[in-house]
């Protein structure tokens, strides 16, 4: 009982705001030394050690995946780009402690085709005026993807101000930009960033203990007695069984405000729901979870609701 409570101890002071609290890590690491065969014939100290050892793992794990905020820059003019650059040079050395990095593309059409091969950024910062495809029609085709990066446009005209919405922009700043405002902008759209990033949940695997961030997630599904995380990338991790209920199996999930149980057997990120049918739930990634008829006012107004206190940038 002391080793574990030195353990516990030790745990409080390693968990970090970003990870799971100390308590509940604990159960995690105790689990795998029970699922591992020889555990029965360790000395108190062997177990103390391995204990130690899965957690250093585990915060080592949880540093070293520390994203950077990846920005995407796209402007037809390169002079433009050069501005924005030595923005973010100074802004970084402002806040030393940020990781940031930033591609830069010089038409709508070659931002596109880079994240439909690569993948999408964080953030975009995009100028409305540009031959082709103007700022606002590559935020359209941005959100069309399920890209739910922030948009902050720099433009010469305040005309796009109002289109700028429609496409949830972030922010909106009329060149040439002032650095305040621009280092005003960057600082929301990083701890909205770090916040999303941040939250995560600890899913226990067959043969390792995965942390995911809550804004990875779509849904999760009950497959009898283990749990389904369905995931962005379209991406499905199978948890190990269960042996309570399902809600309490996913109470971690259940204590951020984005996540909301439906039935008896799904748990749905509302920032991923599009749309709330009379059936059905439609996600992003064209995915589909029912909706019990029972459940369909409560479902619609928390859905609503969601959207009205801010979305992305609801409170955890």
């Amino acid at each position: 009982m002391v080793i574990i409570a030195d353990l516990a101890a030790f745990c409080s002071d390693l968990v970090t705001p970003r990870f799971v609290d100390s308590s509940c890590l604990l159960c995690y690491t105790i689990d795998v030394i029970a699922d591992n065969d020889h555990a029965c014939f360790m000395r108190p100290e062997q177990a103390f050690y391995k204990l130690l050892y899965i957690l250093v793992t585990i915060q080592k794990i949880n540093r070293e995946g520390e994203q950077a905020l990846q920005i995407a820059l796209c402007d037809d003019e390169i002079t433009n780009h050069e501005t924005v650059r030595e923005l973010i040079r100074q802004y970084k050395q402002i806040h030393s402690d940020r990781t940031l990095s930033l591609s830069s593309f010089a038409s709508g059409k070659e931002l596109i085709n880079h994240v439909d091969e690569h993948g999408c950024f964080d953030l975009y910062i995009l100028d409305c005026i540009m031959p082709e495809m103007n700022g606002i029609e590559l935020g359209a085709a941005l959100r069309t993807r399920d890209d739910t990066g922030f948009l902050i446009y720099l433009t010469t005209s305040p005309d796009f101000a109002l289109d700028s919405y429609r496409v949830d922009a972030f922010d909106y700043l009329l060149k040439p930009v002032e650095s305040e405002l621009f280092f005003q902008s960057l600082d929301k759209a990083y701890r909205s960033f770090s916040q999303i990033m941040q939250k995560t949940v600890a899913i226990k695997t067959t043969d390792s203990i995965r942390m995911i961030p809550i804004a990875d997630i779509r849904y999760a599904e009950r497959i009898d007695k283990h749990i389904d995380y369905h995931l962005t990338d379209n991406t499905v991790i199978h948890s190990t069984s269960f042996n309570c209920s399902f809600q309490n199996a996913v109470s971690e999930l259940l204590s951020h405000k984005r996540m909301l149980l439906v039935g008896f057997s799904f748990v749905v990120n509302l920032f991923h729901v599009t749309e709330v049918t009379r059936s059905d739930l439609l996600l992003t990634g064209e995915l589909r979870v029912p909706v019990p008829r029972r459940m369909y006012e409560t479902v619609k107004k928390e859905w609503a609701d969601f959207w009205l206190n801010g979305g992305r940038y609801y409170a955890f």
